[in-house]
């Protein structure tokens, strides 16, 4: 889709509203042509003694009603006009977000949220401006010139009214030779307002970890850069708008030159009055307005193609991750989770993430999923939610291919507790709630006190109704992965995914959490007809000893499989990550750790993460107790 047939498309749906706002501020223009006529009049009536008290008087209401009316259908006419703006700026910013909620998270990796926010806010604003004071002002200045040169031609005389309009030919050599300047250089500025907004944005969202590395200065410095590349830009724009709109005027006073000695040359041999003269002054000077307006028209025009271009680029894109012809809407998502035989590559990479995966998961059944960083967990969990398509037919849902589901019948029948735990701006009661548009506040009380975060809330200025700013800027790590836990509760979904979901918390509460689970699933029933699917993926194996079965994942691939009890007789990786995490953690001898670690190094265990005990940084060794004075 073209740039220009956003605007196009736009003014068709609203034909009636543009057209009677065109119609009232033709008429507004067409009246203000009237008043330097009447002028002229009332110039010859003083000039030969003609005019009384009456007829002044006269002349003076007139103008009055012509002023008046040529207010009342300006204000009409650019009422309507604004109003249609502002709906086309609300419609595409609502476009624009609707379009990003189709795209798969591919699009975002090649994407800034800087750039991003720069298409919603500024160049949405441009192409208002294109509509509303474009619109405006290209009526606004065509109407005046017709009624104005119509006025100069018929009643004053049309060889003084080609010569002052001559020098205004050169205009359209203007706009041919610095148009496509000015395009260019608002292109370039619009680039790097999006360069800023990244920065601002990297510098708000990270501002712990600017601080706690004090890089203030650095980002201080990245900054004030983008924001003189923008200066610098917006300068070099600004130069060649001036310059433009400079030399339009220009061409009129020069055609004023022409209306003086001329026009005077006409009055002194008897062939137009001096009223005409006046009158045919006053229409020179009237001309000067549109042909400004005109020229700013086109320094808008050249300003929002760039913009048009761009969000049209926008919301052209089309999204990967779609719903299949006939996708099943509407049909109640349960059944058992199959995983057959499942090989994915994210798209335009040449290699597998996963590689022939297999199992499979009853309803009431948990599954636990841990493997080093990089094996494929937070890829397969992906894939389950569809936020990339698998291959056809490797993952099915009560005995259906997965794709077969609708995006929305899928995402409604899986609660998901993601990595990063994200919470939204709005309060603890929204987010918990998230799933409803009005929360129920007694039952996220319920399920935040599952999620052992509910005494915590309490302590909360406002309880549940405290905003937790912007990612959750004002909780800690452990109550942002706790209240994701109680929001993934409070869905009460039948497929329920945990990515790491503990990892910030300490053990003795991710224990209370993992047995208010197991306490929830047992007082649920926990059989096939009536339970969930639990998949949880993590690091810490405490996490799913408790599952039916859990997988372990190494470079893609599904090394061990089993039972808690049975991995560790296997003495694998599995075997090896328990003693390490045990040890570490708690200790089965009560001892922080055990000089015979190395033992627990399965024999096919990668050697490049092997870590002798006494091989430790540099800047551990110096706050171990022995080294200390």
């Amino acid at each position: 889709m073209s740039g220009l047939r956003i605007v196009t498309v736009h003014c068709l749906q609203n034909p009636s509203s543009y057209i009677t706002g065109i119609l009232f501020i033709a008429a507004s223009c067409v009246l203000a042509t009237w008043i330097p006529r009447l002028l002229g009049q009332v110039t010859d009536s003083l000039r030969y003694g003609h005019a009384g008290e009456g007829d002044i008087a006269g002349f003076a209401r007139m103008i009055v009603a012509v002023g008046a009316g040529r207010v009342i259908a300006g204000w009409a006419g650019r009422f309507l006009t604004h109003m249609k703006g502002r709906e086309l700026t609300y419609t595409l910013r609502r476009e624009l977000f609707a379009k990003w909620s189709t795209l798969s998270p591919s699009y975002y990796h090649t994407k800034s949220s800087g750039e991003l926010i720069s298409h919603a806010l500024s160049d949405v604003d441009i192409v208002g401006d294109l509509v509303t004071l474009g619109l405006n002002m290209s009526v606004t200045g065509i109407a005046t010139l017709i009624g104005t040169f119509w006025q100069m031609v018929v009643h004053v005389d049309w060889k003084l009214s080609v010569a002052s309009v001559g020098p205004l030919l050169f205009i359209p050599v203007l706009v041919r030779r610095l148009g496509p300047a000015i395009r260019s250089q608002s292109h370039r500025a619009q680039e790097a307002l999006d360069a800023m907004s990244q920065v601002t944005g990297e510098a708000v969202w990270g501002v712990r970890a600017v601080k706690a590395f004090g890089q203030e200065a650095v980002f201080n410095s990245r900054f004030e850069q983008r924001a003189e590349a923008i200066f610098e830009e917006k300068m070099r724009f600004a130069r060649l708008s001036a310059l433009f709109s400079s030399l339009v005027p220009l061409m009129v006073n020069i055609g004023f030159v022409f209306i003086l000695g001329y026009g005077g040359f006409l009055v002194a041999t008897k062939a137009i009055s001096l009223g005409d003269f006046v009158a045919f002054t006053l229409y020179a000077v009237l001309l000067r307005l549109p042909l400004e307006q005109l020229s700013n028209v086109i320094n808008i025009v050249q300003r929002a193609v760039p913009s048009l271009d761009r969000l049209a680029t926008l919301l052209s894109v089309e999204p990967e991750i779609r719903n299949r012809p006939g996708a099943l809407t509407g049909q109640v998502f349960h059944g058992d989770l199959l995983v057959d035989r499942l090989t994915f590559r994210y798209p335009g990479s040449d290699h597998d993430v996963l590689h022939d995966l297999s199992f499979s998961v009853r309803p009431g059944q948990t599954l636990g999923i841990i493997g080093a960083v990089g094996s494929g967990k937070s890829t397969l969990a992906d894939l389950l939610i569809r936020l990339y398509d698998p291959p056809s037919g490797s993952i099915r849902i009560g005995g259906r291919d997965i794709l077969d589901y609708s995006l929305a019948t899928l995402r409604k029948g899986v609660a998901c507790v993601p990595q990063e735990g994200f919470l939204f701006s709005g309060t603890v009661l929204e987010n918990i709630g998230f799933s409803d548009e009005e929360p129920d506040e007694a039952r996220a009380e319920r399920c935040a006190v599952i999620a052992v975060v509910h005494e915590s809330i309490l302590q909360l200025p406002e309880g549940y109704d405290t905003e937790v700013g912007e990612r959750g800027a004002r909780l800690s790590g452990g109550q942002k992965q706790r209240l994701a836990i109680a929001r993934m509760l409070y869905k009460d979904a039948p497929f329920q995914l945990l990515d790491d979901p503990l990892s910030a918390v300490d053990l003795t509460t991710e224990r209370r959490i993992l047995d208010n689970l197991r306490t929830l699933k047992a007082s649920s029933g926990g059989g096939a007809s009536s339970g969930k699917i639990t998949i949880i993926i993590s690091h810490r194996l405490s996490a799913v000893q408790h599952a039916d079965e859990i997988l372990v994942l190494q470079e893609g691939r599904i090394v061990e499989r089993g039972s808690h009890e049975t991995l560790l007789d296997s003495e694998g990786y599995y075997a090896f990550q328990w003693s390490l995490q045990n040890n570490l953690f708690s200790g089965d001898d009560g001892k922080e750790g055990n000089d015979d670690d190395k033992a627990y190094f399965p024999k096919d265990f990668p050697d490049n993460e092997r870590q002798e005990p006494d091989a430790l940084p540099a800047v551990f060794q110096v706050v171990c107790p022995e080294d200390l004075p």
